[in-house]
């Protein structure tokens, strides 16, 4: 699955991978205004894949086909703006007082920082944090922020936030969240390309509305 990574940053066939699967909905369109995948590989292992869709009916239509193309042109463009924001944004969320941590592979902070700079030496548009005082906190930071979205894509032009424990997570038991990462006051950030300090001053306003919350019920 390629669909954090785009092909601008990530090749994965050329890596040796059979099939590499895109949700187009995301950076591909750039857009949120298009619901479509894409899986590509070789052309014997499409020609099985291709009667399925076929019968599950899985057709984007005209309209759709031709957003998606205007969004794949202006890829190049608009990625290492997602990325040099995104980075930014990392960097700044590492000394924020009311942040417990950050998730973004190109920091030397990372994990697996060496493997983000061999496989995608680029960057991504994508970061994750734990904000301190578990998910109220979180559902707090995110619903105090002005011009960053709420909602469970990513990829967009516009900077988009989720707290997964609160939407695409939700159904999942606490414990096994927190075995995968998404423990207590984690919130997932699509990065998008407007100013980088109209960004910025935004989740750091929303932070601070958190702090005075905590400050008020301690």
């Amino acid at each position: 699955d390629n669909t954090f990574a785009t092909p601008w940053a990530c090749k994965p066939l050329a890596m040796g991978c059979d099939l590499v699967i895109h949700s187009c909905t995301k950076y591909l369109n750039g857009h949120s205004d298009v619901v479509a995948g894409a899986v590509l590989g070789r052309a014997d292992l499409v020609a099985e894949i291709f009667p399925r869709k076929v019968h599950f009916g899985g057709a984007v239509d005209p309209h759709a086909c031709y957003l998606l193309e205007r969004g794949i042109r202006t890829l190049h463009a608009r990625m290492p703006i997602h990325v040099s924001n995104s980075l930014e944004i990392a960097t700044r969320l590492e000394d924020h007082p009311m942040i417990e941590s950050v998730n973004h592979p190109s920091l030397a902070s990372h994990p697996q920082h060496d493997v983000a700079q061999r496989i995608m030496p680029k960057g991504t548009g994508m970061c994750s944090f734990v904000v301190k005082g578990g998910d109220g906190a979180a559902l707090k930071f995110m619903r105090s922020l002005n011009i960053i979205f709420e909602a469970t894509s990513l990829g967009c032009i516009r900077s988009l936030v989720e707290c997964p424990s609160n939407s695409s997570h939700s159904f999942v038991p606490e414990e096994v969240r927190s075995e995968a990462g998404v423990v207590p006051g984690f919130v997932r950030m699509s990065i998008g390309i407007e100013d980088l300090e109209d960004i910025w001053e935004d989740i750091d306003q929303a932070l601070a509305q958190v702090e005075a919350e905590l400050l008020r019920l301690a």
